[in-house]
């Protein structure tokens, strides 16, 4: 997978105010960071952002970044995103860089290919236990997912992460982990109505009626 490209501007006003006055440009407030350089304010474009993170669709979100001022892209990790608890704006980003030729542990999607005879007839299906798994690799060569063929599985077979196939870096998540199983389809069982009742209720109730008037009090004899 090519790096995603991130265009980011200097921001040179900080505080809430400012930060209220970003937004309401379309811009987003954040900052860069790394190990080898100081912490610099910048803003980006809400739009991008936004239309970026979908294309992304929870994988993980490693950029290129783009900077006018910059001799060379920078590649950067998103550590977080702030969010508004209401409108679910977003509020703010970190983005920490990378050293070129340094791997990163991340998070890489588990997708699914193939359909097992069992789901095909319905005597089964497959049942996600882990949707993500930790590799480590150059940012460069993270993958876009890791694919798990279950077409040729068959009732109760599984799927560990020792099992999962990448033809880059080093994975890192428990080796013993289930990924999937086929799961047999669930046996439903019908019960036998239960016997109807309602004449010894009513007779009961007719028993009871007798000797109260209208507003349940005794009646005279």
């Amino acid at each position: 997978m090519g790096l995603v490209k991130l265009e980011i501007f200097p921001r040179e006003t900080t505080g809430k105010n400012a930060n209220r006055r970003t937004r309401a440009k379309g811009r987003i407030p954040g900052v860069v960071y790394g190990k080898d350089r100081p912490a610099e304010k910048v803003e980006l474009d809400a739009h991008e952002f936004g239309v970026t993170m979908v294309q992304l669709a929870g994988r993980s979100s490693i950029f290129a970044l783009q900077q006018e001022s910059a001799s060379e892209e920078a590649i950067a990790l998103l550590r977080e995103v702030q969010k508004h608890p209401v409108t679910d704006a977003v509020l703010h980003v970190d983005l920490m860089e990378i050293p070129r030729g340094v791997p990163v542990v991340v998070p890489v999607a588990v997708e699914i290919v193939g359909v097992p005879a069992a789901a095909k007839t319905g005597d089964g299906s497959v049942a996600m236990s882990l949707n993500m798994v930790e590799i480590s690799c150059l940012p460069s060569e993270l993958p876009d997912c890791i694919e798990v063929d279950v077409s040729e599985l068959e009732l109760n077979d599984k799927i560990f992460v020792k099992d999962l196939k990448s033809t880059v870096g080093e994975m890192i998540s428990d080796p013993e982990a289930l990924i999937l199983n086929i799961k047999p389809a669930a046996l439903i069982i019908e019960e036998e109505p239960e016997e109807d009742v309602e004449g010894e209720e009513g007779a009961e109730g007719e028993e009871g009626a007798e000797g109260t008037d209208e507003d349940g009090e005794k009646k005279d004899d």
